[in-house]
């Protein structure tokens, strides 16, 4: 299995929970040349949707790892959030998607969990195809 996924899914065990931001920034520390403390600074306050219900942290993690890694590219970035706002109902703000997921029945955490394995997976597509 991917081992940012293998890291993430261990940062999000119930015994110690980091925000989607965190996680993500947390799971690709050692790519970034930083420590874990640093990266959990770094995405400490973009989790639950920048603290305020906006941009997913998965989504504005995913961003901050990308462009940490080089990734700038219009067309590529957008393309990350598109395909993300595009598996769920055109959504991207952290309070929308929650509400949703609530609507549909489904847990809190097992949802931020797939929104993470989701970015997770987009960004090493796109990192694997600007090699």
């Amino acid at each position: 299995m991917n081992r940012h996924i293998e890291k993430a899914k261990e940062l999000r065990r119930p015994d110690k929970c980091y925000n989607c931001a965190e996680t993500i920034m947390m799971s690709y520390a050692d790519d970034l040349g930083i420590t874990a403390a640093q990266a959990k600074s770094i995405g400490c306050n973009f989790g639950g949707g920048m603290k305020c219900g906006a941009t997913c942290g998965a989504i504005t993690g995913g961003l901050m790892v990308l462009g940490a890694l080089g990734v700038s590219n219009p067309g590529t970035i957008n393309e990350f959030q598109r395909t993300i706002r595009n598996n769920h109902e055109g959504l991207s703000n952290c309070a929308d998607l929650l509400r949703v997921n609530a609507l549909h029945g489904g847990e809190k955490k097992s949802h931020c969990d797939g929104m993470i394995m989701e970015s997770i997976r987009l960004i090493d597509d796109i990192l694997d195809k600007n090699k």
